[in-house]
Formats: structure tokens, sequence, C-alpha cells
């Protein structure tokens, strides 16, 4: 019975949106609702809270890629929580909406009006926009360019796609060592941290120093630092595999 109630939610979850691929996804996912995948949906609790900074197409690609190749038991806690997510943002959506709302919005849609970027006028700095603190900054590394990182601004919350602009690593003298170092903060949420060893400071120097010159942020204010031998950063990561889909951590 729980099986089939959530096989109905799925669809009236996924059906609010104007998308292709849907029905595919449903039928995917509903040969692998196991219980345990059940309970975590049953739970409303969202697992892997990282996942709310990626846009909502991403998510959908992501969970698509997942269910087309069989969700493991790792990856039930990125299936629910990707599916909490967007349910969450449309519920907002609706009530959100000052005119009557769209009743099957686009992704695009739905989070150009839930995290809109375009009210910030434009500000002459470094290269394409300029930051004072490093809860600003987003950075995007993607597989499929692993030699290029993405510059955008945080614009309500979210990365823009009107502030950005692109850098090769070895136009600020970084290698794939010091890329390395940010991608894993992709799969880690805002206030989360890792143990990267302090005998390796150096290459955390590099990069600190790199993006400091950028940016024209003070010395003093490292956008990666150490608390009780954990990594951590102000900085807003999202990494892309070569799927083009959000990183998960296994």
């Amino acid at each position: 019975m729980k099986k089939e109630s959530s096989k109905a939610h799925l669809i009236s979850i996924f059906s609010n949106f104007d998308l292709n691929g849907h029905t595919i996804l449903i039928k995917n996912i509903s040969k692998q609702l196991s219980k345990n995948l059940i309970l975590q949906l049953m739970e409303k609790k969202i697992k892997a809270p990282y996942l709310q900074k990626y846009h909502s197409s991403r998510l959908f690609e992501l969970i698509y890629r997942l269910t087309k190749e069989g969700i493991t038991k790792k990856e039930y806690v990125i299936a629910s929580s990707i599916i909490l997510i967007l349910e969450s943002r449309y519920k907002d959506y609706q009530s959100r909406s000052k005119d009557q709302p769209k009743k099957n919005p686009s992704f695009e849609l739905m989070d150009s009006k839930l995290f809109p970027c375009d009210k910030i006028t434009s500000v002459k700095g470094t290269d394409t926009f300029t930051i004072v603190n490093w809860k600003q900054l987003n950075i995007e590394i993607n597989d499929i360019k692993p030699n290029q990182i993405t510059f955008k601004k945080i614009i309500n919350g979210i990365p823009s796609n009107h502030k950005v602009f692109y850098k090769d690593l070895k136009d600020l003298h970084l290698g794939m060592t010091t890329r390395s170092i940010i991608k894993i903060f992709g799969f880690l949420d805002a206030d989360q941290s890792y143990q990267y060893p302090l005998k390796k400071k150096d290459q955390v120097f590099r990069l600190n120093k790199a993006l400091k010159t950028l940016f024209r942020i003070p010395r003093l204010v490292n956008p990666f630092f150490w608390k009780k031998n954990r990594l951590h950063t102000d900085i807003t990561i999202t990494a892309f595999d070569n799927y083009e889909t959000p990183v998960i951590p296994f």
C-alpha cells in the first residue's frame, strides 16, 4: 500500500513541471521504490542539504541519471533529497507568485521566481563583477572542462548566470591538486568542512593567493581556512561530473 501511495505521490510531484522525461523518470523510479527509499521520503527530511545550492534543472538531470542507471543503497539519500527539494520549491513558487502562478512551470521559470538574480545592477570591478566578501562568490567546476573555473556572483542565495566569468587554471597559476581541494566542497553544505592535511597547506596557500589577487580581497581574509584541523570556506562551491550533473559524495 505504501509503495502505491508513494508512486502516486511521485507522479503528482513531477507532473507539476513542464519538462521532458518525467514519464520515464517515474517509470524508472517506481521500479526502485525500496522500503528504505519510501521511509526516507516519508520522513520529509532533506538528508543531503548541499543539493539545495544547485538549480532545479540540474537536480532533475541527476535523479534522471541515477534512476536510469539504477539507484544504489548509498544513493537513496540523494534521490529522496532531490524529490523533497523539488516538491518544496514548487510549493514555494505557488505561494510566492504575485500573479496567477503557471500551473506547470519549467524549472527555469520556477527558479527565476524563487531566486531572482536580475535585481542587482552591474558594478564595474575585476572582470565582470565585484564582491566584498567570499560569501558573495560561487566557484563552479565541471569535469568535462577540467582546466577551467567558472566564477559567479551569489545573488539572493543562488549563483547568478548574469554575473559570470571564466578562468583557466594556468592563468591563476593553479593545478589539478588545488582543483581537487575545491571539488570536495561541491558535495558539502555551507557549514560543512573536511579533513585536509596541514602538511599540504602550501597548496591551500596558493589557492588563497590566486583568489585574493583576482578579487582584490584584503590579504588577511582567506577564502579557505582551517578550524580544528578541518578546512572550511565561505565560498559556495558547485561541482559537476562528466555527465554535467551535480557531484555526489561517493
